[in-house]
């Protein structure tokens, strides 16, 4: 979005090719792990899955009670904090 408020088109369109392609390569790094993953590695995921769903919540809890503290307590908040 920068690239475009500054009036570069071409600029704009070189920063979505270099996101895209890295977004292209980490996907595809990951799906190589994946595939040459051992089974005792993938064993242990699988035992550690509920553990990792339970702090996956309480971090989105959390966060969102953050967001939500500070939609209600923006000026203060802001006076407070920063």
């Amino acid at each position: 979005m920068q690239s475009l408020i500054a009036g570069s088109i071409a600029g704009a369109v070189f920063t979505f090719a270099v996101a895209a392609s890295m977004i292209v390569a980490l996907l595809f790094v990951a799906a190589l792990g994946a595939a040459f993953a051992k089974a005792s590695t993938l064993s242990r995921f699988r035992t550690s899955g509920p553990a990792v769903k339970r702090w996956g919540g309480r971090i989105l809890v959390t966060v969102g009670a953050w967001f939500l503290f500070l939609a209600v307590f923006s000026d203060t908040a802001n006076r407070l904090l920063f």
